[in-house]
This record gives C-alpha cells, sequence and structure tokens, in this order.
C-alpha cells in the first residue's frame, strides 16, 4: 500500500521520518480546505487527486477531516464499499449549503450511491439520528461487541471491499487538536489485524495530527508530535506487511 502525504498546510515539516517514509507527496496550494470547503473547493481537489497513486494517505489536523470524502469518492467510483470510520466525533452535523465541514462530512458519504454502509466506532457525547445503512458505536460499545458478538459486529460491515478512515483523536494515549478518545493503541491495531483478515481494504486515510501553536514547537509540543509521528509509522508498517501477518495467523 503506497503511502502519500496530503499537504495542506506545514504539518507534516514536524514530522520527518514520516515524509521520509512517504512515496509521494501532494501539495494542495488551494484556498478554503481548513475546516470547511465550498463543493467547487472539493471538486478541484477531486481533480488533483486523480495522478496522486497513494492507497495510505496522511491528511494533516482534524481540521482536513472532509478531505477524506473526494478519497472515498474516488475509491466509490470503482464499485461497491463500506466505509469504517475511526473517530471520536461523529462527524454528521450540518453545514450551510453547498459547503462540507470537518464536521459534517459523512453526510456526503452516505450520499454516495456505491457506499452500502458507513459504520463510525469511537464516538463520545450525544448520538444523532442516523440513516439506515450508517451505524455509530460508542468505544464502549465497540469493545463490548467486538469481545463477546464478533459474528454480530462483522455482519455490519457489508461483504467486499473497505475504506477505512483514521483519525488519530479516537486514541486515548495521544494529543491531537481536537482532543482525545477511549481507544488505547493496542486495541485499535488488534481491531485493524482482524479487519484485513475478513475484508480487501482498498483504501486509508488518516487524520489528527497536532499542529504547534506558534511558529515554532515548544519541547512539550515536540514530545507531543513525535508521539503522533510514532503512531503514524506503525500504522505504515501494519498496511505495508498486512499480508505477511495474515499469513503468520
Amino acid at each position: 500500500m503506497r503511502v502519500g502525504l496530503l499537504e495542506a498546510d506545514e504539518t507534516f515539516v514536524w514530522q520527518p521520518r514520516l515524509a521520509r517514509r512517504a512515496e509521494c507527496r501532494l501539495r494542495l496550494d488551494i484556498s478554503g480546505l481548513r475546516y470547511m470547503s465550498s463543493q467547487e473547493t472539493l471538486a478541484a481537489v477531486a481533480e488533483r487527486l486523480k495522478t496522486f497513486p497513494a492507497k495510505l494517505v496522511f491528511m494533516g489536523s482534524g481540521d482536513f477531516h472532509h478531505l477524506a470524502l473526494p478519497l472515498i469518492a474516488r475509491q466509490a467510483a470503482k464499485g461497491p464499499l463500506s466505509v469504517l470510520i475511526l473517530d471520536r466525533h461523529l462527524d454528521y452535523l450540518s453545514a450551510p449549503e453547498g459547503f462540507v465541514s470537518c464536521g459534517s462530512w459523512i453526510r456526503e458519504v452516505v450520499k454516495l450511491q456505491a457506499v452500502r454502509r458507513v459504520v463510525v466506532i469511537g464516538v463520545a457525547g450525544k448520538m444523532l439520528c442516523l440513516p439506515a445503512k450508517m451505524f455509530a458505536l460508542t468505544a464502549q460499545s465497540w469493545r463490548s461487541m467486538f469481545t463477546r458478538a464478533k459474528n454480530y459486529f462483522e455482519a455490519l460491515l457489508s461483504p467486499g471491499n473497505i475504506y477505512l478512515s483514521i483519525d488519530k483523536d479516537v486514541f486515548s494515549t495521544i494529543t491531537t487538536d481536537w482532543g482525545a478518545g477511549e481507544m488505547s493503541v493496542g486495541e485499535v491495531f488488534a481491531f485493524l489485524h482482524w479487519c484485513v483478515a475478513r475484508r480487501r481494504l482498498v483504501g486509508v486515510d488518516v487524520c489528527g495530527e497536532l499542529m504547534p501553536r506558534g511558529l515554532w514547537p515548544t519541547v512539550e509540543e515536540r514530545k507531543l508530535i513525535a508521539r503522533n509521528e510514532r503512531i503514524n509509522l506503525a500504522l505504515c508498517w501494519f498496511f505495508r506487511h498486512r499480508n505477511r501477518l495474515l499469513l503468520q495467523r
């Protein structure tokens, strides 16, 4: 799985090991990307993505999670798939007409005809009324289901291809610009191992990086960013070697 960086800001300047690991990089010198973008802006991003070969895409801050939409749409154009999202926020809020935000993008994913099911895991806070093909689980509900009723959980994921979107604010042990969730790194990787053994993964995006508050990171911010980078490198290793891991089962 080729690793790529989608660069909408300077996030990856502070993650040099990940930057060296990336096989391709796409600089998005397009205004109107952070927090919320117009449909026209996302169409411009989609056009740029046509020649971007990465299947494991790091997008930077959670401010840009809505850039997952054109990545998912790119895969949905090739055939039916389910979308699995790890996120402490249920990004199913409303946005102004003609716009998509980092808090509303899942609404647009659900509208894609080829998307059979959307499952969001790790949600904290109030649940919203969701459409029939969408399911959301808190970390506690997921943990209970995954340990006691794996067959039921597997039934939630439609057979066939899966696209995975990870916001690292779902993790309990790292700091992001949008807080921290309730899932440990270990249990997330165990769950990913279980998923790739049962479904064909066609694409992955990752966001939730911590950006320095000033022009230069403080000592503490450097430590937190380094921890984020280690998670990213572990994800790179996992998805690059997933076939070998399956053979070891």
